[in-house]
């Protein structure tokens, strides 16, 4: 079940976070895995994303999303900031993807490629933060849920580390997103 956990835009100064990953570029532009890399459950998230006709901006399509890491891009105070407000200890994976307008990041669930992730015995916790104020025209889907003109600073935890989800940006302005999982 998807949980609203709080809004921690009193903690976390998100508009400075969002000009700072404004004045670096990202790690690296997703998607990172396509069909047949040897990467558990590429095929079955990739392969019908691929059947359905989805290209990689790279390829000419929009598939396309900005991955910003903490003490890389952007400053890892952050992240922990972040853990301290829905109680985690430690996290495994933790970024914000941006998407620029006419992009999407199609229908998926996090594929990675992280063997931290992979052994972990399902005590995983994952949340999600919308780090912008609300703009017309960015929506993401998790699971059955469809959010928008969410407040910023609005944070949610996931069923599981694994919940399918998708987000589009149909807007005049980039659409962030904060990330993380972990203990």
């Amino acid at each position: 079940m998807i949980k609203f956990i709080g809004n921690c835009n009193n903690i976390i100064n998100w508009n400075n976070v969002i000009e700072k990953i404004n004045s670096v570029e990202p790690a690296y532009i997703g998607p990172k895995h396509d069909v047949g890399m040897d990467v558990p459950g590429v095929d079955k998230v990739m392969g019908p994303l691929r059947d359905a006709g989805y290209k990689s901006k790279a390829e000419g399509g929009n598939g396309a999303w900005g991955m910003y890491f903490p003490g890389d891009n952007f400053d890892i105070e952050v992240a922990q900031q972040f853990m301290k407000f829905v109680g985690m200890t430690s996290y495994i994976n933790c970024w914000i993807s941006k998407v620029m307008p006419g992009d999407v990041a199609p229908w998926h669930w996090d594929i990675t490629d992280d063997e931290k992730t992979l052994d972990a015995t399902g005590n995983l916790k994952r949340f999600h933060c919308h780090i912008d104020t609300p703009k017309p025209g960015h929506y993401f889907q998790l699971e059955d849920k469809i959010f928008f003109n969410e407040a910023q600073g609005n944070v949610y935890q996931w069923p599981d580390r694994k919940s399918w989800h998708a987000g589009a940006n149909a807007g005049l302005e980039p659409k962030y997103l904060f990330n993380i999982w972990g203990q």
